[in-house]
């Protein structure tokens, strides 16, 4: 897949791929059901060979997202999809992106920056930042992401819940929204 496709890195692709074709293999998915919510073409990138440095289309990864979720969540769609992002988080912080994990204590500007940097090495598209906008409140705006799919800011925010959370000594609260379509913010506060 050529990055000039707004695009996910496979490290991330991939968990969603094997959930796919377990919920084949396990007959909760028909194969028939599959092509028709994602298509064709789409559905060929399920036996493509997809290494953790590949991109993949991100419209795909939030096709993918969307069918799971339809599968797995019933009503609790939304916290369905964070604790995917927090074991993905999990998952990927032990593994293939350990220098990015942040120590329990060490939350602050350099934790904030290490996930934006994350953000940064997932995406080909968007523009991450991160800054306090208050004491004990913080910002995390995702500009440019208007092909960032409803189900993958669910991901991304529960993968920032669970890394601001291992960071901080105190409980963050991780906040969600979308002001424009090309705008994401992801807002941490403090809890009291």
């Amino acid at each position: 897949m050529t990055s000039n496709v707004p695009s996910v890195k496979g490290s991330i692709f991939n968990s969603v791929a094997e959930d796919i074709h377990r919920a084949i293999k396990e007959g909760r998915l028909e194969r028939e059901d599959l092509e028709a919510a994602l298509g064709d073409k789409d559905v060929a990138l399920l036996d493509d060979v997809v290494t953790a440095v590949s991109w993949m289309p991100i419209a795909t990864y939030g096709a993918m997202l969307d069918l799971l979720a339809s599968l797995e969540a019933g009503s609790g769609r939304e916290a369905y999809l964070r604790d995917r992002g927090a074991r993905a988080a999990e998952r990927l912080l032990a593994g293939t992106y350990h220098r990015f994990e942040a120590k329990p204590g060490e939350w602050g500007p350099k934790s904030g920056q290490l996930m934006v940097g994350i953000a940064g090495t997932l995406y080909n598209f968007s523009t991450w930042s991160f800054g306090e906008v208050e004491t004990g409140e913080w910002e995390i705006v995702a500009a440019g992401a208007a092909p960032l799919p409803d189900a993958a800011a669910h991901t991304a925010h529960g993968f920032l819940d669970w890394y601001a959370n291992r960071a901080s000594t105190t409980p963050i609260e991780t906040k969600l929204s979308r002001p424009t379509p090309d705008r994401v913010v992801f807002r941490l506060r403090e809890r009291p």
